[in-house]
């Protein structure tokens, strides 16, 4: 395989905009020169997320995490490099140029390959052996939940035997390793290195991402084992909080009529057979961020439809605070006198399901509803506790309107007064605005706080921090900022160990590149130091670059002659200490 030109790259980052696409996964509104929207990757309820589209780079000061369009889909999308590269560039109509890998970048994206394509055999392997005379009683159960010919084909579902080494004698025929194919997650290895495969005498389910590749199986159980499921574990083409089953054939609906989240593939196979191919499943945990990021690319509205038992409501409340956080519209399914959807299916029908859906509840209706079965409201102090329970709700819900009309329910059921009921709702508001807040600023303090110095070297002050940063954004995008600093400044007077590290970068970009081009520059530095170098680029000095440039490199010098004065003066150095002081008297003299 190859890797790309850096003039590819670059040439992919001039043609393709970061709002525009970006905007494709959050919604964005305009705040001055830049672009705010929640950020989808981390939880919160407080935009942080922002958008430089002059700078053409991305910063979320709630969680630090900053860089270019590249970054930001290689993490959205869970792409590899190379893999965003081409997604970007079939956007943007860029034909690519490629170079040679390094031996070890090739060996890790050989291995990805290799995996999809072992999958891909299993999961042919196992669509074989459906046919097969062992695989009768797994025909029977597959009839016996209605499974059609053109359902298991729609979803490539198959059988694995009775057998401990079915899988790894096929794969080994294909020229497959035994300790690849537990890599793959297809077989397992005991403490006595016997290999063995994972799934035996199951319905096989292949979990296939939304580009096509089959990335991991789950498997039902046909016999008495007490994993009545069991999923792959996690690979190198395979993150459970980053995929759900299903998705590659519900995302065609999702756009129009929403998404069914529903627990297990089983469940989600089921909704398909009685007419509801939007559905999709959860992977055997609890949902998580990224699948809610994942879910909301691809749907209108979720429709949250877990088992009606107690662990299945629990779990809907999780996948409901979850996808709220995450941004995603959703409603909730309520129905009774059936343990899960596919049951509710069987007994009642699909007109009924359907009238289900259409009465599918808010989640701030539904939490209130069912907060409500827990209180008397005939005994005034119930009646009080679920007030305050409702207004905790109604608190989480950002839209004022909603708020209002839920208020007012409340008020006539428990005739208690709207002003009342908002003034609590509006008190907790606050104070999680407040704490929200505090915590966002805890975190832009410790995203930006300085590095630990080598021993005996003394910390330094917030101001010549803020003064190494704001050098580094100014000699980055002003050239003669840039030949004052260069010329000035050597990389050992920064005091911060990361700053020094982005000093040399600047230096070595910029005597190659007159271009002040913020995302091809992060594109060519390494991994650890992109989330810094975003957040120091993302900001925005107005006035005299130059001036300012020379300005704070009066500061560092300051705290640099300060600290070598110190050291002196401990030492009882008085004439050096004098020497240094003119020394740095003259400088100043030539420069002004």
């Amino acid at each position: 395989m190859a890797r790309f030109l850096q003039s590819s790259i670059d040439e992919v980052l001039r043609r393709c905009d970061i709002v525009e696409v970006v905007s494709s996964y959050v919604s964005l509104r305009r705040n001055g020169s830049d672009y705010v929207g929640l950020c989808p990757f981390h939880r919160e309820k407080t935009p942080s997320f922002h958008i430089s589209a002059d700078k053409q780079l991305f910063y979320c000061f709630g969680c630090g995490t900053g860089g270019n369009l590249i970054d930001f889909i290689m993490k959205i999308e869970n792409l590899d490099f190379v893999d965003c590269i081409k997604f970007l560039a079939d956007r943007a109509g860029v034909v690519l140029e490629e170079e040679v890998y390094s031996p070890a970048v090739q060996k890790r994206h050989d291995m990805r390959e290799r995996i999809l394509k072992m999958n891909k055999l299993a999961a042919k392997h196992f669509v074989a052996n459906l046919s097969t005379e062992a695989a009768k009683a797994a025909r029977g159960y597959a009839s016996k939940r209605g499974l059609t010919r053109e359902i298991i084909a729609t979803y490539g579902i198959g059988f694995a035997p009775e057998s401990w080494s079915d899988l790894t004698s096929f794969l080994n025929g294909h020229g497959y390793k035994n300790d690849e194919i537990v890599m793959a997650g297809l077989a397992v290895k005991n403490d006595k290195g016997h290999v063995y495969d994972k799934f035996r005498n199951r319905l096989m389910f292949p979990i296939i991402d939304v580009r096509g590749n089959v990335i991991a199986f789950g498997g039902r159980a046909l016999g008495d084992d007490a994993a009545k499921y069991m999923n792959s574990p996690e690979t190198p083409v395979f993150h459970k909080g980053d995929n759900v089953f299903g998705l590659n054939v519900a995302k065609q609906f999702g756009a129009k009529d929403g998404l069914i989240l529903v627990e297990g593939y089983m469940d989600a196979v089921s909704l398909h057979v009685y007419g509801f191919p939007n559905a999709v499943a959860g992977l055997g945990t609890a949902l998580t961020d990224g699948q809610a990021s994942l879910l909301k690319r691809y749907s209108n509205v979720v429709y949250v439809c877990y088992d009606s038992d107690e662990a299945g409501q629990k779990a809907a409340d999780k996948a409901i605070d979850i996808l709220s956080a995450g941004g995603v519209k959703l409603k909730v399914l309520s129905y009774t006198g059936a343990k899960d959807p596919d049951e509710f299916l069987k007994t009642k029908g699909v007109e009924s399901f359907k009238q289900v859906i259409a009465k599918a509840l808010s989640a701030t209706e539904y939490r209130i509803l069912k907060a409500r079965k827990n209180y008397n409201l005939v005994e005034s102090d119930q009646t009080v506790e679920f007030l305050e329970k409702a207004a905790e709700i109604l608190a989480q819900n950002p839209n004022a309107v909603e708020r209002e009309i839920y208020m007012k329910r409340i008020s006539h059921e428990t005739d208690i007064s709207v002003e009342s009921i908002s003034a609590q709702v509006n008190k907790l508001i606050y104070n999680k605005n407040r704490k929200q807040l505090k915590m966002q600023e805890r975190k832009v303090q410790s995203v930006n706080k300085p590095d630990m110095l080598p021993r005996g070297q003394t910390a330094q002050p917030t101001s010549v921090y803020k003064a190494e940063r704001m050098l580094l954004n100014l000699m980055f995008f002003n050239n003669s900022a840039f030949r004052t600093a260069k010329s000035e400044v050597s990389p050992d007077e920064l005091t911060d160990l990361k700053n020094r590290d982005l000093f040399q970068a600047i230096i070595k970009f910029k005597e190659s590149n007159d271009s002040c081009n913020a995302p091809v520059f992060l594109s060519s530095l390494p991994e650890e130091m992109k989330a810094l170098a975003a957040d120091i680029l993302y900001k925005e000095y107005m006035g005299d670059s130059v001036a300012a440039v020379k300005d704070n490199i009066n500061k560092i010098k300051k705290q640099n002659l300060n600290n070598r004065i110190n050291k002196l003066a401990a030492e009882g150095k008085i004439d050096e200490i004098n020497a240094l002081i003119k020394k740095e008297n003259e400088r100043r003299s030539e420069i002004d």
